[in-house]
């Protein structure tokens, strides 16, 4: 399976490379915070993904996070302004990949995990980012 029309997907795609330093340590700090209610989602996550054939899936969701989170070029005008460094965005970028691929995953199987599950997964997404 390869990754279809996913508008929650697609959106965080699509934000990742508007986040800064401190957006990404933020996310980072979030998702440090061991929750044992999101390792018991990433074990249902294994099974509903072995049981729907979905590996294809998760893999190219894993490839998509790691190439934004080791891409060096790929510094806004007002990030270089601040004077931050190729390397200290992509550290962030590792720093903050976890938790982008724990939305991330949340986001491609949907209801095919419980809500509660899916909230678990997406908490230090939605913590990091709350207004």
């Amino acid at each position: 399976m390869t990754i279809g029309r996913n508008a929650e997907l697609d959106a965080l795609f699509d934000r990742l490379p508007r986040l800064d330093r401190g957006d990404l340590l933020a996310l980072a700090a979030e998702h440090a915070e061991g929750d044992p209610e999101r390792e018991a989602a990433w074990e249902t996550v294994r099974e509903v993904v072995s049981a729907n054939h979905l590996e294809p899936g998760l893999d190219e969701v894993r490839v998509r996070v790691g190439t934004w989170a080791t891409h060096l070029s790929a510094l806004t005008v007002q990030q270089l302004g601040a004077g931050l460094s190729d390397q200290l965005l992509a550290e962030a970028r590792r720093e903050a990949a976890p938790a982008v691929l724990d939305a991330a995953v949340a986001f491609l199987l949907g209801a095919m995990i419980a809500e509660g599950q899916r909230a678990a997964l997406l908490r230090p997404w939605e913590s990091a980012f709350a207004e």
